[in-house]
């Protein structure tokens, strides 16, 4: 039986409850390149009632840090300022909800680096990390069991000379969370030879 949390009060006032996303640091990384990926306190273990989370902060933090294999890390996407944005609505039926995150980022340009991007990507499970602007936590998409992945893409080059030139990839998952808070190390990416 799922633990059973008790509080007196939630929410409230924030003195600067502001949205936004770091569009400098949208980390990615490939789910292969991890030897272990961390994830939040299950709301219920059968096996092992001790590892329930106790405390919601619990149920919607990752739970310590995700190990790279040698050589990996997070590689780090430079998107387009107030355009990376994050929804995580509720889908599915009573009893068996879960949450659908999405995470959209917006790369300016199309040079040759940015197109072969998106040939590697489009097929590749991963897990995304974007950083609040408010708070500078880090929110995560994707995990061990369900890695998210590209589900829909835009390349798009206006005909006006001051019309946009943008890849658009949108980073989803579904998952029994919200995309949670990763609090743990974050190893970027080391430098290439």
């Amino acid at each position: 039986m799922a633990q059973d949390i008790k509080v007196e009060n939630l929410g409230g006032e924030s003195p600067e409850a502001i949205g936004g996303f770091n569009h400098r640091k949208i980390l990615i990384a490939k789910a292969d390149w991890f030897t272990t990926i961390a994830a939040p306190k299950p709301l219920h273990d059968a096996n092992t009632p001790a590892n329930e989370g106790t405390t919601f902060a619990e149920l919607a933090t990752v739970n310590g840090n995700h190990v790279f294999k040698a050589g990996y890390g997070f590689m780090t996407l430079e998107g387009v300022q107030e355009l990376t944005d994050l929804t995580s609505p509720g889908i599915g039926n009573k009893k068996n909800r879960l949450f659908e995150n999405k995470c959209q980022a917006v790369l300016a340009g199309s040079a040759a680096a940015i197109l072969g991007f998106s040939r590697w990507i489009k097929n590749a499970d991963c897990v995304v990390l974007i950083q609040e602007v408010g708070t500078s936590a880090y929110r995560q998409l994707g995990s061990d069991v369900y890695a998210a992945s590209v589900t829909e893409f835009e390349g798009k080059i206006e005909g006006a000379p001051e019309g946009v030139n943008t890849q658009t990839y949108t980073f989803s998952d579904k998952q029994v969370y919200q995309a949670p808070l990763y609090t743990g190390s974050v190893d970027v990416m080391p430098a290439q030879a």
